[in-house]
């Protein structure tokens, strides 16, 4: 009795051996010229088949349903983002899918853990449930937006003068869709801009100047209890298309829900940059100057460029997803990292001390960046452009 209980204890897992199979059948392929580039980016890449793995070793080594079905879940979601199956959009149909937890924990209860078999059938049920309820919703057709249930979309002018500023807060808080904000030199206007969206969705603004400094908020309300659904081959979608002024400094507070960010934030003058972004793909561009940055995204993945020149101070922190930290080649950097399960992958020449890495010309350099990167699963790759 005792020796059963200590076999089935210490279980062996299969994660490892997993992942050394696949990082070998990797270098085989690139050795034999049937995978170009570096190995590393391309498993960096397929960092979501980590989550598949954890989900299959739980599976086996404790013939659990609840846990090997959301690793097993989310793994494949993510897979299916990076390739281009499933819009990140889509991560709003996914979200109404959360009852199939329930059914999990119920199936667990029913099938028990004690036949590998019976849990791996309990899986591929709530797996299929997924599946099913993506198809249902149109996620799995990679839409480029979210649209309520019979919605009209409509379009919104957004237009609000410079004035006598001379320095600007602005908040910026959109809530599903595409976001896009990029700079403008040529009129007089703190902010101008498109906003498609659905006559539910009540678009808010407010200004006030006191003395040379103009604080600015642009947010929106959603009709409450309003179903939503991804519509099957709808070409209309939400977005928030928007410019700032080059004319004046900004302290940027910009935040996004569930969709897809594009901010080009490179011709403007900052003071101070906060991104919270919830799920989703971003991808950012900084701007010279000295300043603070804070980009912080729930799910999803997170691409930042930095600028030629600059004393920056940059935080990007993730849950789960993938963050890219692009660098120009002569820009002197400081990078701490704090990282779970995550992969990593650091220019060479770097010099490593603990969780700090720092290019060789740091303490000399007047241009340089200080990095802060926390991640919890997935993988974090700086590069250099």
């Amino acid at each position: 009795m005792t020796n059963n209980h200590n076999h089935r204890k210490h279980r062996p897992g299969l994660l490892w051996p997993f992942i050394l199979i696949a990082i070998g059948i990797a270098f085989l392929f690139q050795n034999l010229g049937l995978l170009g580039g570096s190995v590393w980016n391309s498993l960096i890449r397929l960092w979501p088949l980590l989550l598949i793995l954890l989900g299959l070793n739980d599976l086996i080594r404790t013939r659990s349903i609840v846990g090997p079905t959301i690793s097993i879940g989310v793994g494949a979601i993510f897979m299916a983002n990076n390739l281009g199956i499933l819009s990140w959009t889509s991560w709003m149909a996914i979200l109404r899918l959360w009852p199939v937890i329930i059914i999990t924990i119920g199936l667990e209860i029913f099938l028990g853990r004690k036949n590998i078999w019976l849990s791996a059938v309990g899986v591929g049920v709530a797996l299929s449930l997924l599946a099913a309820g993506l198809w249902l919703s149109g996620g799995i057709l990679g839409e480029e937006g979210i649209v309520p249930t019979n919605a009209r979309i409509v379009s919104e002018e957004i237009e609000q003068s410079l004035g006598d500023a001379e320095t600007a807060n602005i908040r910026i808080d959109s809530s599903v869709g595409e976001l896009s904000v990029e700079s403008h030199s040529r009129n007089d206007n703190l902010i101008q801009g498109t906003i498609s969206t659905v006559e539910q969705e009540v678009i808010r603004e407010h200004y006030e100047l006191d003395g040379d400094e103009a604080s600015y908020f642009l947010g929106s309300d959603w009709a409450s209890g309003m179903p939503f659904q991804i519509p099957g081959f709808e070409k209309n979608h939400l977005s928030w298309d928007i410019s700032l002024t080059e004319e004046i400094p900004l302290n940027l507070n910009i935040s996004l829900g569930v969709g897809e960010s594009d901010l080009d934030l490179s011709d403007l003058q900052v003071s101070e940059v906060n991104l919270d972004l919830g799920v989703g793909q971003t991808t950012v561009v900084l701007p010279n100057g000295e300043y603070q940055a804070s980009v912080e995204g729930g799910v999803g993945q997170t691409t930042v460029t930095l600028p030629d020149k600059g004393q920056i101070k940059l935080n990007v922190e993730g849950g789960v997803g993938e963050i890219v930290i692009r660098i120009p080649k002569d820009m002197a950097a400081q990078i701490h990292v704090d990282r779970g399960i995550v992969g990593l992958n650091i220019p060479s020449g770097y010099i490593q001390s603990g969780d700090t890495y720092t290019s060789p010309n740091y303490d000399q350099a007047k241009d340089h960046v200080e990095l802060y990167l926390e991640q919890g699963i997935g993988s974090i790759a700086v590069r250099e452009k």
